[in-house]
């Protein structure tokens, strides 16, 4: 079954966004980060808060639906010439099943449709399994960054690329 994207708008989506945000977060990156530096985290990026202050910044959510399951979460924004994918997320139980790639070739075709000659993503740069699916899809590391996710937690990242 092909996954379908969902776009959030109302409230009961924004919250629902927030919460698998929540249980995503704290499974990933529960080696990452200590329970009080998720909770910050969380708090300054994936909140309601958060991601109503990013909808008013033109960045789009979308569910991502596996027939009536919700099986992931992602986050783009237009800039400039390329499309920047903010959040990409699935629940644990939905990953390596394709979904992911089918929903990149998603956005790759939006952008293209969108006259965006390139997409754009930060990764954790020992997130040698994120990197390893973007790479697959085309992806190259384009440089080193650092990201405050909260104040005073800094988390190292790849700014990686794919050309279309």
């Amino acid at each position: 079954m092909k996954p379908e994207l969902k776009l959030v708008a109302k409230a009961r989506y924004i919250q629902m966004t927030a919460d698998l945000a929540d249980s995503i977060w704290r499974e990933y990156y529960a080696r990452r980060f200590n329970k009080k530096q998720l909770d910050t985290i969380l708090e300054n990026l994936q909140s309601v808060e958060a991601i109503e202050n990013d909808m008013d910044e033109d960045v789009n959510y979308q569910l991502i639906m596996q027939g009536s399951k919700v099986a992931g979460y992602i986050a783009w924004q237009m800039v400039g010439g390329s499309m920047r994918l903010k959040h990409f997320y699935l629940e644990s139980a939905w990953r390596g099943k394709g979904i992911g790639r089918t929903v990149l070739q998603s956005m790759e075709r939006l952008a293209r449709a969108e006259g965006k000659s390139a997409i754009s993503v930060s990764v954790g740069q020992k997130q040698l399994d994120t990197q390893g699916f973007f790479k697959g899809a085309g992806f190259r590391i384009l440089r080193p960054m650092d990201t405050e996710l909260a104040p005073g937690i800094v988390w190292p990242e790849y700014w990686m690329e794919k050309r279309l």
